[in-house]
């Protein structure tokens, strides 16, 4: 009986990228800071990854969702031109899809995916995904046609 299952050195590093981008610190954003500025809890929070913006998308105010998805927009767009297009998703098995998906990272536009949630997710994520998923699809697409 395994105590513990051994991870192939590929598995990880797929893994690793994946988590590497979620959480990467873009320093250079500043869409939204006049808005963060009326907020004091949100103040001393560089907002600053994916998956810090994802969750600002959980405010229920407008001014603060409308900054998150600029944020969201401008790390996805920063990703893209960095070589490391991203795609966001979620549902069943997305552990297995992630690791199948991730094994070739030269293959369909260098695009990374990052799953953010298995079956049930709140619907902010689902928000934020459609976003970051839009975004890098339009500067493949723009990319495709020069």
């Amino acid at each position: 009986m395994k105590s513990q299952e051994v991870l192939d050195i590929g598995e990880v590093k797929d893994t690793l990228v994946a988590a590497q981008l979620e959480t990467k610190c873009f320093e250079n954003l500043n869409q939204g800071n006049e808005i963060f500025e009326k907020y004091p809890a949100l103040k001393s929070v560089k907002f600053c990854s994916l998956l810090e913006c994802m969750f600002l998308l959980s405010y229920k105010e407008e001014d603060i969702q409308f900054a998150a998805e600029k944020r969201l927009i401008g790390i996805a767009t920063q990703l893209y031109k960095e070589g490391n297009p991203v795609y966001l998703f979620s549902g069943m098995d997305s552990y297995l899809t992630q690791k199948q998906k991730n094994e070739n990272l030269e293959d369909d536009n260098h695009t990374v995916y990052i799953r953010y949630g298995e079956c049930v997710s709140p619907s902010f994520l689902h928000k934020a995904a459609e976003i970051v998923n839009k975004q890098t699809q339009l500067l493949i697409n723009q990319n495709a046609a020069k």
